[in-house]
């Protein structure tokens, strides 16, 4: 299977686990998607040859290669554009997230990828500790889920791009950094939800308007459920991985409590003592499009959870933009 590389931007070397897995997928071709791109980046980059033809642009590359599928990773606006035009000449995709930047392009690719498979970079479904939180919610281990808490907390780190500094470039702290909460939420808990809304501030950094520090967001359920997501860029320099991600799910029968980064992975029912939830090891979510597209079995990520994630997302940052509550009731991806 050949495939290709559009942008060299935030988690664009993913695909590595599935050159290993599998041995006859061949990186085609590269090309940069935006200034912010080096071609300078993909000579280092795995599974880059002499074979492996360099295109200055991504039309170019779209144009001349006879391709299984590519990837899209760049720049939060300039993604579903290149997303949208492989989609158009029937490629496959894995795209970074989101997988749009507002709810009417969201709506453009849904119609545009009912032939043609799409998915997002939702990469926290190739995390042990978030399938053992699945399995046991699923199980119906805890009963029926009430009140949830998720969080994610990254490092800033140095610096971060100037196209974080403006909503023309950047989709926002909730479809960016929350993305994967948001996933997760559907995920482990399912995509009927009524109601979403959400808070942000920008104090900590006022130079990058556009990408809040903080973000709280609060989904309200049908059925009197909540589920409160947590975001931030506030992770100290010092501390021991870049991300902390928390997960508290509680139910009529017990509850949940995962925290990776602090190795806590609990499950707490009645007056028992506290068990310790055994971590599988998933299958790697990139691989399992692959072999999707090869006809053997179904991808990780499914369309419409991904659809209705990123809606929820958007939605979430239109409720902190407008301090409004975004209606979650009606959607085309339930």
């Amino acid at each position: 299977m050949r495939f290709a590389l559009i942008g060299c931007t935030g988690h664009w070397t993913t695909y590595v686990p599935a050159l290993k897995a599998l041995p006859d997928l061949t990186l085609a071709a590269v090309a940069p998607a935006t200034p912010e791109d080096s071609p300078a980046t993909f000579e280092r980059a795995a599974g880059v040859t002499g074979s492996t033809r360099r295109y200055r642009n991504p039309e170019q590359l779209l144009e001349t290669e006879k391709l299984d599928f590519v990837q899209v990773c760049c720049r939060t606006d300039q993604g579903p554009v290149w997303t949208a035009a492989a989609l158009k000449r029937g490629l496959p995709v894995v795209a970074e997230k989101p997988l749009a930047m507002n709810l009417e392009t969201l709506a453009a690719l849904w119609k545009a990828s009912e032939q043609t498979p799409l998915i997002p970079m939702h990469a926290q479904r190739g995390s042990g500790w978030l399938a053992a939180a699945q399995r046991a919610v699923a199980a119906g281990t805890i009963g029926k889920p009430l009140s949830s808490y998720h969080q994610k907390s990254y490092k800033w780190g140095a610096t971060r791009p100037d196209w974080y500094r403006s909503r023309c470039t950047f989709a926002g702290l909730a479809p960016y950094a929350g993305i994967h909460a948001f996933d997760w939420v559907v995920w482990v808990l399912g995509s009927d939800w009524s109601e979403v809304s959400g808070w942000e501030s920008s104090a900590a950094r006022p130079e990058f308007p556009a990408c809040a520090a903080n973000g709280g967001y609060l989904l309200r359920g049908k059925d009197g459920q909540t589920a409160h997501v947590s975001v931030d860029y506030l992770r100290p320099a010092g501390a021991p991985t870049h991300g902390d991600e928390r997960l508290r799910v509680a139910g009529t029968e017990g509850a949940l409590e995962m925290a990776p980064a602090l190795d806590v992975r609990l499950l707490l029912r009645g007056g028992a003592e506290p068990e310790i939830l055994a971590t599988p090891e998933p299958e790697d979510w990139y691989v399992s499009f692959v072999r999707r597209l090869r006809g053997e079995g179904e991808s990780v990520i499914r369309r419409k959870e991904a659809f209705r994630a990123t809606e929820i997302a958007l939605k979430a940052q239109l409720a902190a933009d407008t301090g409004r509550p975004q209606s979650l009731a009606e959607s085309t991806y339930i």
